[in-house]
């Protein structure tokens, strides 16, 4: 993308060469989110980092883990809630190396261990804004730098 921008500029001048930058940041912020996706295993707390919100599950309130018809892996809680894993979404790859899968059987046996129960049944699922100061960084220098230029294109046009 860089590349592209550098091109651009050295054809049509910086004018034109510089709208490439805005793309460049939020596809690096947007790629920056969806890389960021995990599960995390504590000895008695289930955190899935998704790329907008991020829940963190205490063992006794997950009732199960399945993988839906579409490959993304699923914990069911209580009310019948399902909150789906997107590092774990069924992708092609997926289909193939059975990733998803995997982690079902990985988070199930978790489930099936002793821990600490006393203490997560004092806790309640939590859900919280996800956090990635690169990506987020990136998102805001991008929508920054939109509106500087979009205002000294407005000034400067011709």
């Amino acid at each position: 993308m860089l590349a592209a921008v550098y091109k651009v500029t050295s054809v049509n001048g910086f004018r034109a060469g510089w709208q490439g930058i805005p793309i460049y940041l939020a596809l690096a912020g947007i790629t920056g989110r969806v890389a960021n996706c995990k599960v995390i295993l504590r000895e008695n707390m289930l955190t899935l980092v998704n790329p907008v919100r991020s829940h963190s599950l205490p063992k006794t309130a997950i009732r199960r883990v399945s993988v839906g018809d579409d490959g993304t892996l699923e914990v069911h809680l209580d009310k019948d809630r399902i909150v789906p894993v997107f590092a774990f979404g069924g992708s092609l790859i997926d289909h193939f190396k059975g990733s998803s899968a995997e982690a079902q059987r990985r988070i199930s046996a978790w489930l099936g261990s002793a821990g600490a129960e006393s203490e997560s049944k004092a806790l309640a699922p939590q859900i919280h804004w996800t956090r990635c100061p690169a990506a987020d960084a990136s998102l805001v220098l991008c929508a920054d730098l939109s509106v500087a230029g979009a205002i000294w294109m407005a000034l400067t046009g011709n």
